[in-house]
């Protein structure tokens, strides 16, 4: 069963990995992929926290002629891949039917990180039914498209195998949020 804190890990696993305790989360992730049934194993493995940061520039933030993967929802939900387009303001009507006004200070409110945030509060409260449409009308129609992206720029074994994770996770949430509804309606 998916629980709050998986959702928690791989949203921190999504931010810039900014000093050391950033590797503290392998082996976290490791024991996760395995219990999804993904053969994962050594992918998670950071030898040097120097090259992820520049991988994760180079994928995620910025490259000489284009960011390969923007992490956000709303450059794969806008007829036109624009920032704070159609994603971000959806992201933002969910994030305001919840109760929360996010606070943007350095990544946009649509970025997958926080979005993975939103869905383990949503699990954490019990609000099934919103986490439940949050999935289905916003994230799993934008999220494996930025994944495509993403293996289309050849990632580190890092982003690869996060990104399958992520997928893997947020797919069995649905099948699970959708029984759990069930069995209690």
């Amino acid at each position: 069963m998916v629980q709050s804190k998986d959702l928690r890990a791989v949203a921190e696993a999504f931010l810039y990995p900014e000093d050391p305790s950033f590797l503290g989360i392998v082996s976290y992730l490791t024991h996760l992929a395995r219990s999804l049934g993904l053969n994962l194993n050594g992918d998670f493995q950071v030898k040097d926290l120097e090259e992820l940061k520049v991988e994760y520039t180079r994928l995620f933030v910025t490259s000489p002629y284009r960011t390969p993967a923007p992490p956000y929802a709303s450059v794969y939900l806008s007829s036109d891949r624009r920032l704070k387009g159609e994603g971000y303001d959806q992201a933002l009507a969910f994030y305001r039917e919840a109760g929360l006004e996010p606070v943007e200070e350095g990544e946009l409110a649509d970025h997958v990180a926080y979005e993975l945030s939103f869905m383990a509060l949503l699990l954490e409260e019990g609000r099934l039914d919103l986490l439940e449409r949050f999935l289905s009308e916003h994230f799993l129609l934008w999220y494996p498209r930025f994944l495509v992206a993403l293996k289309q720029a050849d990632p580190q074994p890092f982003y690869r195998a996060l990104g399958d994770l992520v997928l893997a996770i947020t797919n069995r949430l649905r099948e699970e949020v959708s029984h759990e509804k069930t069995r209690f309606s």
